[in-house]
């Protein structure tokens, strides 16, 4: 048996010996997102710890996915969690479009603007699921 198949029964029975290989993946999904704004960091302050600890992570975090849909967990969301998954939606295909633009060497523009505007409302709705504005977090930024 090779070591990462050895070490993906280990991280299926982290999950097991933690009731979480049931969980709803919403949750799991959004522990993923997580740990890939760790990877951001870690490659945009060149931190190589953090990258390989972020990438890590990420494994552990997609294998937990695959168990809890395979088991046939229940899959539901509250207003925020929604708006969370639309957010990362459009942020794919918003880096589907610049991923196009450079590999197809492309002249014109990509058009994002759409994008744009439907993350502007997913913030706003975000924000007041937390008790503020849109308007007040870019002030604290």
């Amino acid at each position: 048996m090779n070591t990462k198949m050895n070490l993906e029964e280990k991280v299926q029975q982290w999950f097991v010996d933690r009731n979480l290989h049931e969980a709803n993946p919403v949750k799991q999904f959004l522990k993923l997102m997580e740990e890939s704004g760790e990877l951001f960091e870690g490659i945009a302050k060149d931190k190589s710890e953090l990258i390989y600890d972020a990438l890590g992570d990420i494994q552990v975090v997609l294998i937990g996915l695959e168990q809890q849909i395979k088991n046939g967990a229940q899959i539901s969301a509250n207003q925020q969690e929604l708006e969370l998954l639309l957010m990362v939606s459009s942020l794919g295909n918003i880096a589907q479009k610049l991923y196009a633009h450079v590999c197809h060497n492309e002249t014109q523009i990509p058009l994002i603007k759409a994008d744009l505007m439907f993350l502007d409302s997913v913030i706003s709705t975000v924000s007041f699921c937390n008790g503020t504005t849109a308007e007040s977090c870019l002030e604290e930024a």
